[in-house]
């Protein structure tokens, strides 16, 4: 089993590798879809070996690329938290939860770009908590939003966070979009009790050392 991250501009995708296919995690902003399908290509891989397109959660810059995945994806099933349905299907904007005077600064200047409107996709299925195929576990860690949901891979000791963690050249840390801190911290402390061996964040740099 492998990981791949695909960087998209300030955010990622991943491509989960096993022997039953291919997984995809999450699709970047709107105009990401070219560049995820150039990097799948890069990697030698065949998109038709894709099986599933799934969501961390359903902030734009995670599903905003999804409709132009799923024109080339079109054998993929999608799927997101039963919280992050509507966001995914109606391309409706999930508006994020700032705690930081940085990030409230960078966003009011950006915010067109975060308000940019995209096209949903049909939902195929939800993503409940356990196993959605053999190696790949779902676990929901809300706090972030209410709808995140992380990624257990258990023959390589690794979990796909989304936003629920970011990463920092010294570590993980506390993520400053969340709508709940407190479900946030019980998620993060669930993470930690795996032990992983790797943690991939969607912003910043994978880890497996905790910022106290």
């Amino acid at each position: 089993m492998k990981v791949y991250e695909i960087p998209l501009r300030f955010v990622k995708s991943f491509l989960i590798e096993n022997d039953q296919g291919l997984i995809l995690v999450d699709s970047g902003t709107p105009g990401s879809g070219n560049k995820i399908i150039s990097t799948l290509n890069s990697l030698g891989k065949s998109l038709t070996q894709i099986k599933y397109v799934i969501f961390t959660h359903s902030h734009v810059d995670h599903i905003g690329g999804a409709y132009e995945i799923k024109k080339v994806l079109t054998d993929a099933k999608f799927g997101i938290d039963n919280n992050g349905i509507d966001y995914l299907k109606y391309g409706k904007i999930r508006v994020p939860v700032l705690h930081s005077s940085l990030l409230k600064i960078l966003f009011s200047l950006g915010k067109p770009f975060f308000f940019r409107k995209f096209n949903g996709v049909n939902v195929d299925f939800i993503l409940n908590e356990g196993e959605l195929i053999k190696g790949v576990e779902i676990i929901k860690t809300p706090g972030h939003t209410d709808d995140s949901i992380s990624i257990y891979l258990p023959e390589i000791n690794s979990i796909i966070v989304g936003d629920t963690l970011q990463g920092t050249k010294n570590g993980l840390k506390y993520p400053n979009i969340y709508e709940n801190f407190e479900e946030l911290k019980k998620s993060i402390e669930k993470i930690k009790s795996f032990n992983p061996s790797m943690i991939y964040v969607s912003h910043g740099i994978s880890s497996l050392k905790f910022l106290d």
